[in-house]
């Protein structure tokens, strides 16, 4: 590899050189940002996620009780006869609901409440969420995505009270007494983001290596179109010995 012969060839044509390298420079940033009546925007957004968490519950803090097997008396109306009702239901309800709710969380009903004060800023998804064990835990996750961190924090966030009044109306809808009501409580607002998907590069170099190879590829097929002649030093005469006398 004679790199002396690549430098000489490439300086011959620098101009060329110079041009292409702003051709290469212009097409990776284009392909990188779209120029609109808005301004300058890059064409492939990221993703950012975050989450609020919603704990599936009762009033009386059921949570902080080593006992929940606790009953109250109550009559019946038919028969006078007083029964025992379970105050608490068993640990199982609130996992159940929490699955529930987190289905429910994307419903059309749902979204329509949460979107009262105006549309999410970005994507909206509900799951629960699982201890260390496997085991399921009364707890929703509300998880937000959009192309910039507060974004999705506020989709989070909006998401998270937007849906414990949808429970709250759909309660007070269908007449639920209060004291067999489930109670739905933000134990943790999102208020952090994390990157999920980042911009990629793949385009920008692609497009800039394939430029510059074809100007360089030019520049060597106009040097062998076009050889500089360069001219070959001659070698000294040998000096011519006489015989003398």
């Amino acid at each position: 590899m004679d790199l002396q012969l690549y430098f000489r060839v490439l300086w011959r044509f620098r101009f060329l050189v110079a041009i292409g390298l702003l051709a290469a420079l212009a097409l990776s940033a284009l392909s990188l940002v779209s120029v609109g009546p808005s301004g300058v925007s890059y064409r492939q957004q990221e993703v950012w996620s975050s989450s609020a968490k919603l704990l599936v519950s009762q009033d009386g803090f059921p949570e902080g009780r080593s006992i929940t097997e606790l009953y109250k008396f109550v009559t019946d109306e038919q028969t006078g006869e007083r029964l025992a009702q379970p105050i608490f239901p068993g640990s199982a309800r609130f996992q159940e609901l929490a699955a529930l709710y987190s289905a429910l969380a994307t419903t059309d009903d749902a979204r329509a409440v949460i979107a009262q004060d105006g549309p999410l800023p970005g994507a909206l998804s509900a799951a629960t969420l699982s201890s260390s064990d496997g085991d399921s835990l009364p707890l929703v996750v509300m998880t937000g995505t959009a192309a910039s961190p507060d974004a999705a924090v506020a989709t989070a966030n909006r998401a998270a009270t937007g849906f414990v009044e949808y429970i709250k109306q759909r309660q007070a809808g269908d007449d639920v007494p209060r004291d067999q009501r489930s109670t739905l409580t933000v134990v943790e607002q999102a208020s952090g983001a994390t990157l999920l998907v980042p911009r990629k590069l793949t385009r920008p170099i692609f497009i800039f290596l394939a430029v510059m190879m074809a100007v360089l590829g030019l520049a060597f097929v106009l040097e062998n179109m076009r050889p500089r002649v360069r001219p070959v030093a001659s070698e000294p005469e040998a000096p011519v010995l006489r015989r003398t006398a």
